[in-house]
């Protein structure tokens, strides 16, 4: 199996904080961690811990987080010859103000959208390919060049070049950010499910008939299989850092339906890796073993066309699942967190149709031709 991952690698900076600052305060921090970050970077290691050797592409700064993100990409074994390097920008950077006693999460990103990837010819053809907006060449190019490449596409904002891709993917990951751009319906915590099936109907009227998964703030998930709107309740587990669930939840929900999960497991696998993973610090630091996955999703039995290869990183055997502490009591320590799961909720199913929606509009096509072989 080929798998491409189009993107823009960055270093997340975490700074731990014990609350979060107000304009002009200053704090004096004894620590901070560096470490990869990034929907499809942190996707491609997922997938390379786990046995698939993925094909990276994306571009780079000449610089020591580039070269960071390199040795990285070396030590799982993703294969990184397609990246590039500028030598006019840095390597895209992310400033996490981490608030310890919650884990929640403020971002500083610096991302230049003008760096993007300039060749597109690849020596493989791709059966999957992960991809956001980060990259907007890149992923365009793909999508104009084959059309039999199964996509799982992240979408953060509901801006005009994400939208436009969105449409053109097979699966779309998409935040409640995206998700209210699109619909222009808000969505607030007393919303009830009446409320979230027609935004959501709203959704597929306007982007077309593709899989739209929608993480919520809350961290529920919202998708729709067999005309139902359904929706997976947040697992209780107490959180250290909220930043790695989108991107073990993207990579995760792919390396399922690579292995030919249905729609509603492979939901539930990947809504069990990324609640795992935020009980640690960090993004690719906090990808999960797939045992711990497996043994927590109660999937096991179900992934039967998976067969190990040979193993990319050095993993600690999983740790004896432990039950879960009154939130009340419970306050994360940074930097040394230790999973607590829950079994994984069922999905609600809603009562409320999915419409058929209306056809896809495709944007215009991008030069370039054979760009496989």
């Amino acid at each position: 199996m080929e798998v491409l991952v189009i993107g823009k690698p960055a270093i997340n900076v975490y700074l731990p904080l014990q609350e979060f600052p107000q304009e002009g305060d200053v704090f004096n921090i004894t620590g901070k961690t560096e470490t990869l970050g990034g929907i499809t970077a942190v996707s491609a290691c997922l997938l390379a811990k786990w046995g698939v050797k993925p094909h990276y592409t994306g571009v780079l700064g000449n610089d020591a987080f580039g070269e960071k993100v390199r040795n990285v990409f070396s030590e799982y074994k993703v294969n990184s010859k397609f990246l590039e390097t500028t030598f006019e920008k840095s390597t895209a950077t992310n400033y996490m103000i981490l608030n310890i006693k919650t884990g929640d999460i403020t971002k500083i990103l610096y991302n230049d959208p003008s760096v993007e990837l300039q060749k597109f010819k690849y020596d493989f053809q791709p059966d999957w390919a992960i991809m956001d907006s980060s990259d907007t060449a890149g992923a365009m190019a793909l999508l104009n060049n084959d059309g039999r490449v199964k996509t799982v596409f992240y979408a953060r904002i509901a801006d005009p070049n994400t939208q436009t891709l969105a449409k053109r993917c097979r699966h779309v990951i998409c935040t409640q950010a995206f998700f209210e751009g699109v619909t222009k319906v808000k969505i607030g915590p007393e919303d009830g499910n009446e409320v979230i099936v027609n935004a959501y109907q709203k959704l597929v009227d306007e982007v077309g008939k593709n899989n739209y998964i929608v993480i919520l703030n809350n961290k529920k998930i919202l998708y729709s299989e067999d005309n139902k709107v359904k929706m997976i309740p947040e697992m209780k587990i107490n959180h250290a850092d909220v930043s790695s669930f989108d991107s073990v939840f993207t990579g995760s929900f792919a390396f399922a339906m690579m292995y030919d999960l249905s729609l509603d497991d492979a939901i539930k696998f990947a809504n069990t890796s990324a609640a795992i993973s935020i009980s640690r610090i960090g993004e690719e630091p906090a990808i999960p073993t797939l045992e711990e996955v497996l043994d927590n999703s109660g999937l096991k039995d179900k992934l039967k066309s998976y067969k190990p290869t040979e193993t990319t990183t050095t993993e600690a055997p999983p740790q004896e699942t432990q039950p879960a502490e009154p939130q009340q009591e419970s306050v994360p320590q940074a930097f040394n967190q230790q999973p607590i799961q829950e079994p994984v909720q069922q999905p609600v199913e809603q009562a409320q149709p999915v419409q058929q929606p209306r056809e896809v509009v495709q944007p215009p096509q991008h030069e370039e031709t054979n760009i496989f072989g």
